[in-house]
């Protein structure tokens, strides 16, 4: 029959040589300043501007949230662009992009200026003659650089919702110009749009977003003229935070502005979240 051991025969725990109280005080007084230490070091790097609020992203560099969250940091001008480099979108008040060469001057001039961004952007016109602008009227496109040649262009008007009227779904190799502003080559910023893709496949600008600065970009026109512009710079944008005035805005340049669809496709809306947009000067002409 066992029994337990007295109290006294159970072994001793090592024996805890104390510290003296000297040293006792002196290694709190340090803890407690390494910890106030700490604590404001973690108050300076949350109060700092300068701190991304998103990883990956650059300080001083603002970018748009998800909706309905504050803005934090986009990129104050308009990217390059370039195979395989994420695109972005750059701060609304940036204007576009400096011209990657030097531009042609203008084949035609207008004295019109585009609204502003806080009005429609298919409120502004032009003040060249109709017989003018119809002399200007693209007819083809093309862009070597991505595989798009003589695309044909189509001219195209508003929709009833005030944006502007996309090439038919139907004919996918379609652009359309918007005929409402300026020809490509003359003053102003003349705009193209293309589908991404359509139910049949990839459509005319389905590799748009591989654009990148100094592409080149050649429309014929129907006076028999030949416009080169280069690409200054390509962006990615959300439909609900379109840049209207670095878009539409006029300028004292021939400048093109090529449009596609981007980002996700929304299956219930059949339409994507966001714009992919090329930004071009002209810089060359030949032709009658």
């Amino acid at each position: 029959m066992s029994s337990t051991p007295p109290e006294a025969d159970k072994p001793e725990p090592p024996e805890r040589k104390g510290l003296s109280q000297p040293v006792l005080a002196t290694l709190l007084v340090a803890g407690s300043l390494g910890g106030m230490a700490v604590v404001a070091a973690g108050m300076l790097a949350i109060l700092s501007p300068g701190a991304p609020e998103t990883p990956g992203v650059q300080p001083g560099v603002q970018t748009v949230q998800d909706a309905g969250n504050a803005m934090a940091y986009l990129p104050p001008t308009v990217g390059p662009g370039g195979p395989g480099v994420p695109l972005t979108a750059a701060d609304p008040s940036a204007p576009p992009p400096d011209p990657a060469l030097q531009p042609f001057p203008p084949l035609a001039l207008t004295s019109a200026t585009t609204a502003s961004s806080s009005s429609s952007p298919l409120s502004g016109g032009s003040s060249t003659s109709s017989a003018k602008k119809k002399a200007g009227t693209p007819v083809k496109i093309s862009i070597p650089s991505i595989g798009v040649r003589a695309a044909k262009v189509g001219p195209v008007g508003v929709e009833k919702s005030g944006e502007i009227q996309p090439p038919p779904l139907s004919k996918p190799s379609l652009t359309g110009w918007y005929r409402l502003g300026p020809a490509p080559g003359d003053q102003g910023p003349a705009i193209i749009l293309g589908h991404v893709n359509t139910k049949q496949g990839p459509a005319v600008f389905s590799r748009l977003r591989e654009l990148k600065r100094g592409n080149k970009i050649a429309i014929l026109r129907a006076d028999g003229k030949i416009v080169t512009f280069t690409v200054d710079g390509i962006e990615q944008v959300g439909k609900t935070t379109f840049p209207t005035k670095r878009v539409y805005g006029n300028t004292a340049t021939s400048s093109l502005r090529l449009i596609t669809c981007g980002g996700v496709f929304n299956a219930k809306r059949h339409s994507y979240t966001d714009n992919i947009i090329v930004y071009a000067t002209l810089t060359a002409a030949k032709g009658k």
